[in-house]
């Protein structure tokens, strides 16, 4: 009978595990296992929170900014930017949560303020909606970089 990494083999070459690496096996199953789940909960969590995010921030946008913006974020020509396909608005976040917060003269007009009218949540999950939405791949943003911009 030979022996090797704990597993013995017969004469007959049917190979039988010992009772310490059955253990070692057994315990290394249940972590991966465990590990896995674990893994899974944290993801769909994580997902469930930023599709929360973008909801609530699309709901926000159709009641307020899609006014001008429309609801298809092409604007309108000559009076309000489109927000699709915009190099802005997917370019860097800070940027775009300062014209959101403190508003902003262009050669279009003025976007107003909305850092009185809509808590630091709220205009992540605006900003967060309309740098994904349409065509645009954007990152998301969250209420603490708002927090750490707004005046």
């Amino acid at each position: 009978m030979k022996r090797a990494f704990g597993i013995s083999c017969s004469s007959s070459g049917e190979r039988k595990i010992g009772p310490n690496k059955r253990h070692r096996v057994a315990v290394a199953c249940r972590i991966f296992v465990s590990s896995v789940l674990l893994l899974s909960l944290i993801t769909l969590g994580l997902a469930k929170g930023a599709e929360s995010q973008f909801l609530e921030g699309k709901k926000l946008f159709e009641g307020t900014c899609a006014d001008c913006h429309r609801i298809n974020g092409q604007g309108l020509p000559n009076k309000f930017p489109a927000l699709d396909k915009n190099p802005f608005v997917v370019g860097e976040p800070d940027k775009v949560i300062d014209t959101v917060l403190n508003g902003r003269k262009g050669k279009l007009g003025q976007m107003p303020t909305w850092k009185g009218t809509f808590n630091d949540q709220q205009i992540a999950a605006i900003i967060t909606f309309v740098r994904q939405s349409w065509s645009n791949k954007g990152t998301a943003v969250t209420a603490d970089m708002v927090k750490k911009k707004r005046r």
